[in-house]
């Protein structure tokens, strides 16, 4: 296959991009399935929408069974065969933790099962935006800082390297770990903005994180990256249109 060339102007994803807040969006690794989160009185709900193919739009939303009225449940993110979803869902006095739920199989047919607690990551603060990759590691929010752990090997730590005195969140990183978007609030303090950083082995230091001002035209606040295996589609979430909205861009 040619390289892929320049990111197209992002389009808002219509079902994700209403007068409402909608944010938190996540692919399923055909692109075909949107799981994002809507927020309304202090809270957030899980949305499910899908098209039958990359060039179609996505059809209405529905939200998912297993988001309830009484918690908020945010910031999906897919397995590798995109049978297990990971989502961060109210527990106690208003702490986030991990929590999964399965399907036997792909596509908007597809029961889903009970969510459960992922055991040995979730600390004592919020936890979110579970982000596997390379097996059993993964990335998460602590707080407001990004941490990394093994499944099986105690509790994530929180990385110098991509974290800041400012605020990070929805890290998205590649399947070997090697590269990782998120949003930081480090350029003034305030404003999400997406940032990028990368490293030679999971066992190496990330390098210092650059600005990617790919989609600086689009302009708001961005947050919540999203970008396929094959790197040709990107979602983020911005809030140029006085609400946060999903976007896509392809190439």
């Amino acid at each position: 296959d040619a390289p892929p060339g320049n990111f197209g102007a992002p389009q808002p994803i219509t079902v994700a991009a209403t007068a409402a807040q909608e944010d938190d969006g996540t692919l399923s690794h055909d692109g075909l399935e949107l799981v994002f989160a809507v927020a309304t009185a202090g809270q957030k709900d899980l949305f499910y929408a899908s098209r039958p193919d990359l060039q179609s739009a996505f059809g209405p939303a529905t939200k998912l069974p297993f988001s309830l009225p009484a918690t908020s449940e945010e910031t999906p993110r897919f397995s590798d065969d995109d049978l297990t979803l990971f989502f961060a869902k109210t527990v106690g006095a208003g702490n986030l933790d991990i929590h999964r739920v399965t399907r036997p199989n792909t596509g908007p047919a597809a029961p889903w099962g009970t969510p459960s607690v992922v055991q040995g990551v979730n600390g004592a603060v919020v936890d979110k935006w579970f982000m596997p990759c390379d097996g059993n590691r993964y990335l998460i929010i602590i707080g407001a800082d990004i941490a990394e752990g093994v499944l099986g090997a105690g509790l994530p730590t929180i990385g110098a390297e991509l974290s800041s005195a400012d605020s990070e969140t929805g890290p998205f990183v590649t399947k070997d770990c090697l590269s990782v978007t998120f949003a930081s609030t480090r350029s003034d303090g305030a404003t999400n903005l997406l940032y990028t950083s990368s490293r030679t082995a999971v066992d190496q230091p990330w390098s210092p994180p650059v600005l990617f001002d790919t989609f600086a035209a689009l302009g708001g606040g961005q947050q919540d990256p999203f970008v396929s295996d094959d790197n040709r589609t990107f979602v983020l979430v911005s809030n140029i249109s006085g609400t946060n909205d999903l976007y896509i861009s392809t190439r």
